[in-house]
């Protein structure tokens, strides 16, 4: 195979860079247990124990999902498990990729009105206050939805504390709302920003309709939540089912107006819609979904330990998300006039044997890409490139398109 280096090739931005997180929160991840021990009123031996609950729980909402309560977050004993373990982990994701999104992602402004849905124990929130400073000294109405009174009672506190740390004198932190409900429970306001975290992964294991109708109807009622310019933020886990949801999520949503802003590209047809959708090899299945994920070496250290005493370590976090805002028209964009294309780097490194080199995934408006590195790359690297040229191979094994950065 021919080398056809793209010398215009540039990381236009990364995804889930730890330096981009602000210096207070840093400090506050590192030591996330504290307050959530503080907030449970935990003593000494009751925390060295809180390793067993954390692994009973991991195996309800995993192996034994099919047996767990829906409303297992009521429980004090899994609520304060949850709130130690996978509240600490979901906020480790999120505040990375909270922070390392670009200005306009987050452009709340003065008074407005946000709706967390399935917001358990205010993940949304705190992750948010964490990750973007300049929206601290904003009034903001944060509406929290939740089946849990007391996920969002204890959400509420950890967030009262961590705003308590960081908010600047004579500042009020934002108005939270807790509502008792699920998805399709009415609130007061129209939303300027609504959010959606690992949500439709539980309705997905507990609805047997088909998952491109269920899309639609999801589509259809986030939308009725939306004031006329609003945001949509669905996050779920990186796994190939959830992953496929979100890409029909996009499409739905594009079919009511509303445009991706990351982190695809381009608005074209998915070319990462997981195990029905995009570029497929010869016996049917999909080969690739659209995922991000990165290295836990400078996840806190104390998570870390916790989750080895668990015995549930971990490596490598992952996620799939979808950030979409309400327009009534876009640009039309001719790809093939463009001087230069954008493209989601969205897979570890793969190693290419024949050619001695390491490639991976990318999303693109051409398609599905496999990008041939020549400088360091990471998952959820968004790059710019020259056009793909016309004669561009196609690799046998995946049928995405080859470039060379």
């Amino acid at each position: 195979m021919e080398k056809k280096t793209n010398k215009k090739s540039k990381i236009f931005g990364s995804m889930f860079d730890r330096k981009k997180i602000p210096d207070d929160a840093k400090k506050i991840l590192d030591s996330f247990d504290e307050i959530v021990f503080a907030a449970r009123d935990l003593n000494a031996r009751k925390r060295e124990k809180i390793f067993f609950d954390i692994k009973n729980l991991s195996h309800e909402l995993t192996d034994e999902r099919t047996n767990r309560r829906v409303g297992y977050m009521n429980n004090a004993q899994s609520l304060t498990a949850y709130a130690s373990y996978f509240l600490w982990w979901n906020l480790e994701r999120l505040v990375r990729l909270f922070s390392n999104l670009g200005e306009s992602a987050f452009d709340l402004k003065e008074n407005a009105v946000a709706l967390d849905i399935g917001s358990g124990p205010l993940t949304i929130p705190i992750a948010l206050w964490l990750s973007r400073p300049e929206l601290r000294e904003k009034k903001i109405t944060f509406y929290c939805l939740d089946i849990s009174q007391n996920a969002l009672s204890l959400g509420e506190d950890l967030f009262l504390q961590i705003a308590a740390k960081t908010l600047k004198e004579n500042r009020e932190p934002w108005k939270i709302v807790k509502i008792h409900g699920e998805i399709g429970t009415e609130i007061r306001k129209k939303a300027d920003f609504v959010f959606c975290a690992n949500v439709f992964n539980e309705i997905l294991q507990r609805n047997r309709e088909p998952t491109d109708f269920l899309s639609k109807k999801y589509a259809n009622l986030l939308e009725k939540y939306c004031d006329s310019n609003a945001k949509i933020f669905l996050i779920e886990p990186g796994e190939p089912k959830s992953a496929h949801f979100i890409s029909l999520m996009r499409s739905s949503l594009m079919k009511n107006g509303f445009f991706p802003d990351a982190p695809c590209p381009h608005f074209c047809a998915c070319p990462m819609a997981g195990r029905t959708g995009g570029k497929t090899t010869k016996n049917g299945k999909n080969v690739k979904w659209c995922n991000f994920a990165f290295s836990t070496k400078d996840a806190p250290s104390a998570l870390k330990k916790l989750s080895e005493k668990a015995n549930l370590p971990k490596d490598r976090a992952v996620l799939s998300f979808l950030l979409a805002h309400r327009a009534d028209k876009i640009e039309k964009i001719d790809e093939l006039k463009d001087e230069r294309l954008k493209i989601r780097i969205a897979s570890e490194p793969i190693r290419l044997n024949d050619l001695g080199k390491s490639g991976r995934y990318a999303c693109s408006a051409k398609g599905l890409l496999l990008a041939i590195e020549n400088f360091s790359t990471k998952n959820g690297d968004l790059l710019e490139i020259a056009p793909i040229p016309a004669d561009a191979q196609i690799d046998k094994k995946s049928g995405a398109t080859i470039v060379w950065l």
